[in-house]
């Protein structure tokens, strides 16, 4: 026995409550903040896209006989992480642009996912290509372990994985809100404090926490050698300084506005604090859009970093770049002559050749000291 009466109707999927900051503002709320983002979003995606393509093209497919420098496969799979975000820019300016979210409610966990997924990725190789740097200067004798291709999938593998687990938040609180509009969905106050501060935690303090620790550790080294009059900044260190210093600018007032709206979820809904999460809120379309913008500028400083090898070169000067990283031997100079990441100073002794003194000519040897 049919146990309705009347018409049959089917049960109404109840839509999660979403917690909002006091003025209801929202992604698109600022007409300045979506101008500012699509030209960053365009922007980015004119110069990342064909730049980041290159670094692929000209990092992947070499494999010198030594084995490829830990900070070329880290450079490549940083290249590859930013360009999978930078694909993505097409939907972003749709929905700026048109405000209108372009690929319902499951592109809008997925797109939103592969972001988050870029950014962790992006921060973590970031991170090991500083301490890989700070290695190579505190610890030169590690250098060839480095080159072991089964610890650099290892590594590889903890960076991906730890992305992966890490960026499912970003899915699990994005959603579809009424008027197409994509955005974060938190059902309490609680939620957007704690999921916006462990996202700042995670991919910004912690990872430039290490990244600070690093250099310091670095500069103390280098300041304590009796030859630091001597010493200079090589090509390899200053490219992983740019990479540091870009991500951490690019990548600061979006977090400022995470700090910014987690104070305000945690402040008495009446009060000021409060009301400066909506403000963020509105800000949130810019400030993403330049974070987006960071995924663009490393093969700029690629170029820059290149200096007089890229005449020399030619579209193989990234390769030259690493060749002569030392790795392999814990220092030395390039082929080229352009590189040095030798941490400790070399002496030259010179002496007769043969076992008993025999002139038959003169050998050079050279220790790291």
């Amino acid at each position: 026995m049919n146990a309705f009466h009347g018409p049959f109707q089917p049960p109404q999927r109840t839509r999660m409550p979403c917690y909002t900051f006091p003025g209801n503002q929202t992604l698109l709320s600022s007409k300045t903040s979506r101008a500012t983002g699509t030209a960053f979003l365009l922007l980015a995606a004119l110069l990342g896209l064909p730049g980041n393509g290159f670094v692929v093209w000209s990092l992947a497919g070499w494999r010198p006989a030594g084995g490829r420098p830990l900070a070329a496969t880290l450079v490549l799979h940083l290249a590859m992480a930013d360009g999978s975000a930078l694909l993505l820019t097409p939907f972003f300016v749709a929905f700026l642009t048109g405000q209108v979210w372009p690929l319902g409610p499951a592109g809008c966990k997925a797109v939103y996912y592969v972001c988050s997924l870029s950014m962790y990725a992006s921060v973590l190789l970031t991170s090991l290509l500083s301490l890989q740097r700070c290695l190579a200067v505190t610890r030169p004798f590690l250098a060839p372990r480095l080159r072991n291709p089964a610890l650099v999938r290892r590594l590889l593998l903890a960076v991906w994985s730890t992305a992966l687990l890490l960026s499912i938040p970003a899915a699990i609180y994005r959603r579809l809100w009424p008027d197409d509009l994509c955005q974060l969905c938190h059902p309490t106050s609680n939620h957007a404090a704690v999921h916006l501060g462990l996202e700042t935690l995670t991919a910004f303090v912690l990872p430039f926490g290490l990244v600070l620790g690093c250099y310091g550790v670095t500069l103390a080294q280098l300041r304590g050698a009796r030859w630091g009059a001597r010493r200079h900044r090589t090509r390899v260190g200053r490219l992983v300084s740019a990479i540091v210093l870009a991500f951490g600018l690019l990548w600061a007032p979006y977090h400022a506005v995470n700090l910014l709206q987690v104070v305000a979820a945690l402040a008495p809904q009446e009060g000021t604090l409060a009301r400066l999460g909506g403000a963020g809120q509105a800000a949130r379309a810019g400030t993403t859009a330049l974070a987006f913008f960071s995924s663009s500028v490393n093969p700029v400083l690629y170029l820059f970093t290149a200096g007089d090898l890229l005449p020399r070169a030619g579209p193989r000067f990234l390769t030259r770049l690493f060749e002569g990283s030392g790795e392999a031997f814990g220092g030395g100079r390039s082929r080229e002559g352009t590189i040095e990441l030798r941490a400790t100073p070399r002496i030259k002794v010179v002496g007769q050749g043969g076992s008993n003194g025999d002139p038959r000519g003169r050998v050079e040897r050279e220790w790291d000291l």
